[in-house]
């Protein structure tokens, strides 16, 4: 039947396998001995996830928290770039563009540290707590942005700096002097 056919092919694109009736049982039982109240029953394809992933592609946001390899690709800088090469980047800019390189960068980071694909950009005076961030997302973020910037950065940088915008511009401050801290209205 084409349906199964397609909700197979949907599955497998999601990460998961088909469940065989025996292995259902199977996991039921091991449900109940378990005591626990709540199991998630799942045949999971993590190589077809981590591929996805890797490819820029979108990860069920269930199961990001188990596939790591699309949050470590992304990093707007540029492949390899220390921070003095970032800092050299920034030297040959007008401020506002400073600061578009510098608001790219945590957009970047921000979508990478999220589990998000290439093309996902957050809008800038979005709070990233409204977005998923958590204490430990925000300490991720923190150390990709120190790694990038070779600065050292606050534990509280991202409750300090609640916003893509707002961190641009403290980055801005740290990496081009305190005359670049002032905002700089960009157009989108």
């Amino acid at each position: 039947d084409t349906d199964d056919l397609t909700k197979a092919r949907m599955n497998r694109r999601g990460g998961l396998q088909a469940i065989t009736p025996a292995e259902g049982m199977e996991l039921f039982d091991a449900a109940v001995v378990s005591g626990r109240a709540q199991l998630v029953p799942a045949k999971l394809d993590l190589r077809s996830l981590r591929t996805r992933a890797v490819a820029g592609g979108g990860v069920p946001h269930l199961l990001r928290g188990l596939v790591r390899a699309g949050r470590q690709q992304a990093h707007a800088a540029g492949p390899g770039e220390t921070g003095q090469a970032l800092a050299e980047r920034l030297a040959g800019l007008s401020g506002a563009e400073q600061a578009k390189v510098l608001l790219d960068l945590v957009q970047a980071q921000v979508a990478a540290v999220l589990g998000h694909g290439a093309t996902y950009r957050i809008d800038a005076d979005q709070g990233l707590f409204e977005v998923g961030f958590d204490s430990l997302t925000s300490i991720e973020l923190r150390n990709r942005l120190r790694d990038i910037t070779e600065r050292k950065l606050s534990p509280n940088l991202v409750f300090d700096y609640p916003t893509a915008g707002m961190l641009a511009t403290h980055l801005h401050g740290l990496l081009c002097g305190e005359q670049a801290a002032q905002p700089v209205a960009l157009s989108v």
